[in-house]
């Protein structure tokens, strides 16, 4: 058979559960030497990773894969967690052990590694230039690095959209914010709502940057906006770079007195599945795509092969946070609503 065999085909030849198969390939305890052997002579007879069970067969650990989160204002967001939840899943389905790297106090990278994933984890980042020390593939993700393999959400297709979203309800003093103006991913976000501003005929602001107060968005979020609306300016409408920032919005507008959606609206980013963000509007990106494209360029780094990007659509998903029809496509993206 071909080298393409899966964790699924083992365990269907073994007559075990996937999680069995996975604890005695990833070298666990608590696993009987029966048991461990049909483990290992089904993935033998499956050609399944072959490398990778010599190393099984030597006693030695498996593969591992270790996965730097990064950092916003200092707390790691929950989008960041939902792709590493995802990406872990995908992983392990194909034999692989997922880690989050530890590092020392003096921020030495503790954690060896066949391959490393950086997900959100940005290029100045000291702990970036620690694993890249290591010279082993890296993959990252949200960050496009060219000599890189990375798959990345089209973050400035995202701005535009929720931005066209917007003015199509009637906005026209339309305000970004942001926690860091000078990073990448909030550039390429900034850039979209500038180009739909531009396009509009309208002026578009320089990008509201969330000063580091507190070091925790939501709140730092709030602070910065209810001061602005306390100083008179007079917007219809947010633009947020994440849902955690348009969530601070909202509750600086509810608590100067401004209705939301109908006296302002507000658009998050990041599409995160839970209750806390679920009444946003807000850009969506495909967390299951992510993880399935990571896993894959893994595979494909660890093979040596030449690297290569992977650029992801996105999609608006409208909440209760804006107005506006339940179906409609800008930039041939279409538009969903979870609105009954």
């Amino acid at each position: 058979m071909s080298g393409q065999s899966t964790i699924l085909q083992v365990a269907a030849l073994a007559g075990l559960s996937i999680a069995t198969v996975s604890r005695v390939l990833n070298g666990g305890k608590y696993v009987s030497e029966s048991t461990r052997e049909k483990v290992l002579a089904a993935a033998q007879e499956l050609n399944y990773q072959p490398n990778y069970m010599a190393r099984q067969l030597h006693g030695q650990d498996a593969f591992v894969v270790g996965v730097v989160l990064g950092l916003d204002l200092g707390t790691i967001s929950p989008f960041a967690l939902k792709v590493y939840e995802a990406l872990k899943i995908e992983l392990e389905r194909q034999g692989y052990r997922v880690k989050r790297v530890k590092f020392s106090p003096e921020g030495e990278l503790m954690t060896v590694a066949k391959a490393y994933i950086g997900i959100g984890l940005h290029h100045d980042d000291p702990r970036y230039q620690q694993v890249q020390a290591q010279e082993a593939p890296y993959v990252s993700i949200g960050d496009v690095r060219e000599d890189h393999f990375w798959v990345a959400s089209n973050d400035e297709q995202g701005g535009f959209l929720a931005t066209t979203h917007l003015l199509g309800n009637g906005c026209r003093t339309i305000y970004y914010v942001c926690l860091h103006s000078d990073h990448a991913v909030s550039g390429m976000r900034y850039q979209g709502y500038r180009k739909a501003m531009l396009e509009a005929g309208l002026i578009p602001s320089e990008a509201i940057e969330i000063s580091v107060d507190t070091g925790l968005p939501a709140l730092d979020s709030y602070r910065r906006i209810r001061g602005m609306l306390e100083s008179g300016i007079k917007p219809d409408a947010f633009v947020a770079f994440s849902d955690i920032v348009a969530t601070g919005i909202s509750m600086a507008l509810a608590d100067t007195g401004k209705r939301v959606p109908d006296d302002v609206q507000v658009v998050g980013y990041d599409g995160i599945d839970d209750d806390r963000y679920h009444s946003l509007t807000t850009v969506r990106q495909d967390i299951e795509s992510i993880a399935v494209q990571g896993a894959e360029l893994v595979m494909e780094a660890i093979k040596q092969q030449p690297p290569r990007g992977c650029w992801l659509d996105i999609f608006l998903r409208r909440g209760q946070t804006t107005r506006g029809i339940d179906d409609e496509r800008c930039g041939g993206v279409a538009m969903i609503s979870d609105n009954p």
